[in-house]
């Protein structure tokens, strides 16, 4: 009888509490831009972080957004800002110089990143492997993707950081 009692008593409170109305409250803030999937972030790497590892410039970058699931099955892409634009790494500078001898020298300065869980490291090294010239300061953009999201939005140029910004809704 107990039992009967405690289900009719529910029953009767779920129908009570379920029937009230009232005037509708006002809107509530807008909530932020993006994806539950896709975590962004624009960072400065100033001249004094980068630290000379014998043949190239690094400097790590912890990013929590990047677990053990994101480093092993989705997406982390890197950009950096290259006058009005954002180019993803890997990339490859190359420039030439002309010595006191007259004569032209080319060189090149090559970025590549590499992922972990729980950040990035960002390694800049120039071709005669020198050490002398500390990379200047720098904004880079790191975006993390969710495999699952990645792997069904094969539709995106993502060497593009415009086209990744415009197809996760990414606020800058």
């Amino acid at each position: 009888m107990k039992k009967l009692t405690l289900i009719c008593m529910a029953i009767i409170a779920t129908m009570f509490f379920g029937s009230c109305r009232g005037p509708m409250g006002p809107e509530g803030p807008v909530g932020p831009q993006g994806n539950a999937n896709v975590a962004s972030s624009t960072l400065t790497v100033r001249s004094n972080d980068w630290t000379w590892d014998n043949t190239s410039w690094r400097v790590d970058i912890d990013y929590a957004a990047i677990n053990m699931d994101i480093h092993n099955y989705g997406a982390v892409l890197v950009y950096m800002s290259e006058g009005n634009t954002w180019r993803q790494l890997p990339m490859t500078f190359y420039y030439s110089q002309f010595g006191d001898d007259n004569v032209e020298y080319f060189y090149s300065s090559s970025l590549e990143v590499s992922s972990y869980q729980g950040g990035v490291s960002i390694f800049w090294t120039e071709n005669d492997f020198y050490d002398g010239y500390r990379p200047d300061d720098h904004q880079f953009k790191i975006v993390v993707i969710a495999a699952n999201l990645y792997n069904s939005r094969q539709d995106i140029d993502y060497s593009n950081y415009e086209a990744v910004k415009k197809a996760f809704q990414l606020a800058d």
